[in-house]
């Protein structure tokens, strides 16, 4: 195990013990998550889009029809489950109430996602929040799970790389079309620290990936080699 790894699986082990967690879905104490409450997580299975990561009903398809037709800015997205329920009420406490134990938790199975697809990666950037959202709320959610993903990946965690250059309304409520169009122009990239590399992005939940084209967007326009993008949730189209 890499010595990154190591430490921060040792911190949050003693973390734990000095202070017991509860089940963020049901309050049952001694778990983050409970095994009744783990057992009702819906994860994505089956035979899912190459490139975004939606489910396709047809085996024999390998590239959903979005895809084909809009051939995104992304190299690839893997989400890890469907937003309901659990995942829901986690969501909403690592997002709200800064449950920052959840992206410990989450970012174990992440890993998992992400080593399956063999991603060749440089360095791990969360979505970034404006200035307004982040002075807000005190901190950026998809950085709670971004930083200890590159930790077990032994990756550089840099929330640099990618910074949002206007405030944006929530996309809560708002139509695809307006999801994409309240995003275009939102995120630049810093050129001397992402081109020719490989990133990951980081975030929370996706719904119609405006967020994540956003972004893949303005890391190619600085000269990525790839973006590629994993989501704690993603609604179910």
């Amino acid at each position: 195990m890499p010595l990154q790894n190591f430490v921060y699986k040792g911190f949050w082990q003693v973390l734990d013990w000095v202070y017991p967690p509860i089940c963020a879905s049901c309050g049952e104490p001694g778990y983050r998550i409970c095994p009744i409450c783990y057992e009702k997580i819906n994860f994505l299975h089956g035979n899912l889009c190459q490139i975004c990561g939606c489910s396709i009903k047809k085996i024999s398809k390998k590239i959903c029809d979005i895809c084909c037709d809009n051939n995104p800015p992304y190299d690839g997205i893997r989400s890890l489950a469907y937003y309901e329920g659990v995942i829901r009420e986690c969501v909403h406490a690592l997002k709200y109430k800064n449950n920052q134990s959840l992206g410990d938790t989450f970012s174990e199975l992440l890993v998992k996602l992400i080593r399956r697809e063999n991603w060749h990666i440089n360095f791990v950037v969360p979505v970034p929040l404006s200035e307004e959202r982040y002075h807000e709320r005190g901190y950026n959610q998809a950085s709670l799970l971004a930083k200890p993903l590159a930790a077990r990946l032994s990756l550089t965690f840099n929330p640099y790389a990618l910074k949002r250059i206007r405030h944006t309304a929530s996309q809560v409520g708002l139509s695809a079309h307006e999801r994409h169009q309240n995003v275009i122009g939102a995120f630049e990239a810093e050129t001397d620290l992402v081109r020719g590399k490989s990133l990951l992005i980081v975030d929370d939940v996706m719904t119609t990936g405006a967020t994540m084209k956003a972004c893949a967007q303005a890391l190619k326009k600085a000269g990525a080699k790839s973006a590629y993008g994993v989501v704690l949730a993603r609604h179910s189209s």
